[in-house]
């Protein structure tokens, strides 16, 4: 009677304890991929926001032919903080892939300095000799770099968490 007893209490905690462990690993699992989709759809924001700001400052900069500007000394009118989306988003820049993230920081780097560059010939202080041809060789560095940028940052924008895990160029 005591083995009858013994051999009837035991599958119902045995069916309640794994059942437990696949809901506990479920809810984990899908936690897990949530988060990880959130951040994927994140990576791809950032890269499509910052595809159109570098896009549009390379139309803006070519639209005003900016060399001609900066090796003329013309004064312009510069915003004060002219990279709002790079500004809003640079401490999500390492969502993106290393080489990625290290390619829109230099761009940003020298974006910057040809915004510097600006300011100063808008304070008027002459801009000769070195440093006018400093100033050029760095808008034209800078304009390289975007040429290229744009469309690495359009492509990793369309690489869906599907094909995330799909290797990507690194430069």
């Amino acid at each position: 009677m005591i083995t009858l007893l013994a051999s009837t209490w035991w599958p119902p905690i045995l069916q309640t304890a794994i059942g437990g462990l696949i809901g506990a690993f479920g809810a984990i699992a899908g936690g897990a991929f949530g988060s990880w989709f959130s951040w994927q759809k994140e990576r791809q924001s950032v890269a499509a926001a910052l595809a159109g700001e570098v896009e549009a400052f390379m139309a803006v900069t070519e639209w005003y032919q900016t060399r001609e500007f900066i090796s003329r000394g013309y004064r312009s009118q510069i915003d004060d903080h002219p990279f709002p989306v790079f500004e809003a988003n640079v401490g999500k820049i390492g969502f993106l892939p290393p080489y990625l993230a290290r390619d829109v920081a230099g761009f940003y780097s020298h974006a910057r300095r040809v915004v510097e560059e600006f300011l100063i010939i808008n304070k008027g202080e002459p801009i000769e000799g070195p440093s006018g041809i400093a100033m050029v060789e760095n808008f034209a560095f800078m304009t390289s770099k975007g040429q290229d940028l744009v469309p690495e940052l359009q492509k990793e924008a369309k690489r869906t968490w599907k094909n995330y895990l799909q290797p990507t160029e690194s430069a």
